[in-house]
């Protein structure tokens, strides 16, 4: 991890109500279970979260949305889509 200090002046705009993913996985991978969440904090949303896991593994993401369409900003978990040699370090320990 890397921590910086910033000069909040760069900033150009901001989001008071996000929107979020939650996938759940299948036990291997593969198939999912997909979710948006919206008029949520963060906080409701980790609390939703192990509800409906039913012990599956999840990722969560912030949705922005754009004329270039749908971009997911991953705030948890992997995308267990990917190649398994692209996953991070942690995401090995975690994930196996």
């Amino acid at each position: 991890m890397r921590a910086e200090l910033i000069d909040p002046r760069d900033q150009t705009t901001q989001v008071d109500d996000p929107t979020y993913r939650v996938y759940f996985w299948a036990e291997g991978g593969g198939a999912k279970e997909e979710w948006e969440l919206f008029d949520a904090d963060l906080d409701e949303v980790l609390e939703w979260i192990p509800a409906h896991a039913l012990g599956r593994p999840h990722s969560l993401w912030a949705v922005t949305r754009s004329t270039e369409g749908v971009c997911l900003i991953r705030l948890r978990g992997i995308d267990l889509d990917v190649e398994r040699g692209t996953w991070p370090v942690w995401a090995h320990e975690v994930i196996l």
